[in-house]
């Protein structure tokens, strides 16, 4: 679905998850384990469905002049 993947960052009904594992898979999506990125939140089962919007976040190292130091 959509090259979903462990360890991708996404941004799952607008809500940015990292994905850990797949658990199940159906005919309407599938159901992944998810950690919630930027918030401390235990990890929780989320479904995606083919309808859901999924869009991946993009993430670039930062460059040395943007890094405290």
């Amino acid at each position: 679905m959509r090259h979903l993947v462990a360890g991708n960052q996404v941004f799952h009904n607008g809500v940015p998850v990292q994905l850990l594992y797949r658990v199940a898979l159906f005919p309407t999506g599938e159901t992944w384990r998810v950690r919630r990125l930027f918030v401390e939140a235990p990890d929780r089962e989320e479904h995606f469905a083919y309808c859901d919007p999924v869009s991946f976040l993009n993430t670039k190292k930062a460059t040395r002049w943007a890094t405290a130091e």
